[in-house]
């Protein structure tokens, strides 16, 4: 009993350790480590450590009091060091997740079953899915058509700030020059929109740049062989050979000879996060394919946050080879350009913002949509155009059912 209490006075932390990250992405259990820490101290001396100490170490940073802690450290950086892990990774796996990436997270095949990672924020539910103006709402406030449904049908009604601009040019100077690059963001954030405006410019610029879309929709099925398999069927009628050597072969004399025709070629991959390590593994032979000094495939990928963590190769330190080659654009929230996307979507309608919204409206949503972390520790911004699109709708339904001529910043607190 002293023990354990003594153990729950140093209970003070609230965030996994780095190294379970490390541990995770290498695929060793924490029973796994446990089973390589011999304790040192007290009765138990000459003990592996326990499971439920090696999880209170890796999930919360509170540490056994009878073996000292500079022992675990030691054996632990050992290991890993027979590992190959460097010596950089290994100066940073006693510090604390703040991002709080792998709480929940398990090795591939452990627990396979297990939910993803909870997210650090609560959010009204029906924010997260698309809500409809009313037949009531749009005859109030004389809205002729939905300013947020189907409101992007050229280059035009895209909203970038000089932030969006940096992520849109880093897709096209991908796609037209050779790179790689990953591109993500919370759902809702726009991923989708610009994915289709690179689509578009290639298309509209006539630029000789072909473009191959995996259509498998799971793309945690999606492995070497199905993305030769797309490559082969965008760029030629070829009949597919039968061993994934052959399909690689086929891919590289298909995009020589493309290439030779004066074309460059960019594969990009939607749901990017879902994608299993080892196709993340392979994607660096699509990239190293090449004529000479000219790259034959440029690689974009698409997706939510979780696709950062499987970049990060402390987490993931099995695809580090790729992990080196890619670069991480991140579409961020709104905030500062709130006004300025919301007067645009109205103005694209033929409405002015000023009709809709009082002054005081902007900085409601804001707040509305600015959410503390579990733990009070810092805040998290939700004001992407998703989430803002359908708060805007829900104000919009609301006041006109209560016959309030415009969004007030009273009205966004009662929601």
């Amino acid at each position: 009993m002293r023990h354990h209490a003594a153990r729950n006075r140093l209970a003070t932390g609230r965030y996994p350790l780095k190294l379970k990250g490390v541990l995770v992405g290498l695929g060793i259990a924490k029973k796994k480590w446990a089973a390589c820490i011999l304790q040192t101290g007290g009765y138990a001396k000459g003990n592996r450590l326990s499971r439920s100490a090696a999880e209170a170490i890796l999930n919360r940073n509170i540490w056994p009091t009878l073996t000292p802690r500079e022992h675990i450290v030691a054996q632990t950086e050992a290991m890993l060091r027979g590992l190959g892990i460097p010596k950089p990774i290994l100066k940073t796996i006693w510090e604390e997740d703040v991002l709080n990436e792998h709480r929940h997270k398990h090795p591939a095949g452990c627990h396979a079953t297990s939910g993803r990672r909870k997210p650090s924020y609560e959010l009204d539910q029906p924010l997260k899915e698309v809500i409809m103006l009313t037949a009531t709402a749009r005859k109030s406030f004389a809205l002729f058509r939905d300013p947020f449904t189907d409101d992007v049908q050229n280059a035009d009604d895209v909203f970038l700030s000089a932030e969006f601009q940096y992520v849109r040019e880093s897709m096209y100077a991908t796609a037209k020059h050779g790179g790689f690059l990953a591109v993500v963001g919370e759902s809702g954030a726009g991923k989708t929109t610009l994915r289709r405006d690179l689509i578009d410019r290639i298309n509209r610029e006539r630029q000789k740049i072909v473009i191959v879309q995996p259509k498998i929709v799971d793309k945690g099925r999606l492995t070497a062989g199905l993305i030769c398999e797309a490559i082969i069927r965008d760029l030629s009628q070829q009949k597919l050979r039968q061993t994934l050597e052959g399909k690689a072969r086929q891919v590289e004399e298909i995009l020589i000879g493309s290439c030779r025709a004066g074309n460059s070629h960019v594969l990009i991959i939607e749901e990017a996060q879902d994608l299993p390590v080892a196709t993340l593994k392979y994607l660096k032979r699509f990239w190293e394919l090449e004529d000479g000094f000219k790259k034959l495939l440029a690689i974009v990928l698409v997706g939510q946050l979780e696709l950062k963590a499987k970049l990060d190769e402390r987490q993931n330190y099995a695809a580090r080879e790729v992990i080196r080659r890619c670069e991480i654009v991140e579409l961020p929230a709104l905030d500062n350009h709130l006004e300025e996307y919301l007067t645009m979507k109205f103005k694209r309608i033929g409405k002015s913002a000023k009709d809709i919204f009082e002054k005081d409206a902007f900085d409601a949503i804001r707040a509305k949509l600015t959410l503390k972390r579990r733990g009070g520790d810092g805040t998290l911004s939700l004001l992407y155009p998703l989430v803002v699109n359908n708060l805007v709708v829900k104000a919009i339904n609301v006041a006109a059912e209560i016959g309030a001529k415009k969004i007030s910043a009273d009205l966004i607190n009662e929601l």
